[in-house]
């Protein structure tokens, strides 16, 4: 049952997070709402990922980033894939960060996320 009810929290979250930025013109993509997804992450695409996770880890919210094209690993650059051949994954990588999500997140925790998130690009 716990299992369910973290899920179902994450699921808020997510809602919060799309609503909150549905909108704007500085998301470029957004994981949305999926019925029946978990929400082990939230995603959005933005033009200046670097500046905005470097942003964020100033202000304490800890951002990440996934995940790294596979064909740009060691092994699989040793075997002769390189930058370029999933052109679209790689763009992908640029512009997507992942923002806070787990079941504790509070209500006000992720206010604070969001509030940050749009004085970044509205200053």
């Amino acid at each position: 049952s716990r299992a369910e009810e973290g899920i179902e929290r994450r699921r808020e979250i997510a809602a919060n997070y799309y609503s909150a930025f549905k909108e704007c013109s500085f998301i470029k993509g957004q994981s949305g709402i999926v019925e029946g997804h978990a929400y082990h992450l939230y995603v959005i695409e933005v033009e200046d990922r670097l500046g905005l996770y470097n942003y964020l880890r100033e202000n304490k919210i800890f951002a990440q980033i996934h995940y790294f094209p596979c064909h740009l690993m060691p092994y699989y650059k040793n075997i002769g894939w390189k930058e370029g051949d999933l052109s679209y994954a790689e763009k992908y990588y640029k512009h997507c960060i992942s923002l806070p999500m787990y079941p504790s997140l509070s209500n006000q925790e992720q206010e604070h996320v969001i509030t940050k998130i749009f004085k970044y690009y509205n200053e």
